[in-house]
């Protein structure tokens, strides 16, 4: 009993003195997580780099992928006529805007719409469209060639059903995915739907200050 009583001493003694004599810089500190909490994006690490592309902003200007540099840029592709997911996506960013600091909103972050319609979607057309939600927004149209190039590299598929064409309506049926470019203009998180404003915006900010 004793031998076992004095075993345990030593150990003790043996352990408390490797700890006490442990300096800080010989301690390897926990490493800190990559990729933050997210209730609703997907964090993908490395960033993806997108197709280069050379378009025309909703007030008339080029714009390309150097346009993406040094911010944050939240994209969605949709058209202006779309009877339902973009307006409620739109919807969705508008109200999610509005719970960000301005900050973010005026110096860190911009949201793109890109036209899946471009031979209709014109700037004029994408700016009133897009200033019903929020007048910070950016459309971008172009050529259907350069559109489809962007959109392939970004994940993002469209497609239009013959059968629901019309002569007056121009049915697109398309991806409702959010992606999130870094300042270096490469994806670095989307989000699926459904969409909801405070989950986007709670991650946004968890994104945008790690």
């Amino acid at each position: 009993m004793n031998r076992i009583f004095f075993s345990l001493i030593l150990a003790l003694t043996g352990a408390f003195a490797i700890w006490n004599n442990m300096s800080p810089s010989s301690v390897t500190p926990a490493p800190i997580p990559s990729t933050p909490y997210l209730e609703t994006a997907t964090f993908i690490t490395p960033s993806k780099p997108i197709e280069q592309f050379s378009l025309i902003d909703s007030t008339e200007k080029p714009f390309s992928e150097s346009s993406l540099l040094g911010h944050w840029t939240l994209m969605f592709f949709g058209y202006a006529t779309c009877p339902d997911t973009c307006p409620k996506t739109l919807a969705v960013i508008s109200e999610a805007w509005k719970q960000l600091p301005k900050t973010i909103t005026e110096d860190s972050l911009r949201f793109l719409f890109i036209s899946l319609n471009p031979k209709t979607d014109t700037p004029q057309t994408l700016k009133g469209f897009l200033n019903r939600f929020d007048s910070s927004f950016v459309g971008l149209t172009g050529e259907p060639s350069v559109i489809q190039k962007l959109g392939k590299s970004c994940g993002i598929y469209s497609w239009e059903d013959p059968k629901t064409q019309s002569a007056h309506v121009k049915i697109i049926d398309h991806s409702a995915t959010l992606l999130l470019l870094n300042p270096q203009g490469e994806i670095q998180a989307f989000f699926s739907p459904p969409h909801e404003p405070k989950a986007i915006a709670e991650d946004l900010k968890a994104i945008l200050k790690r």
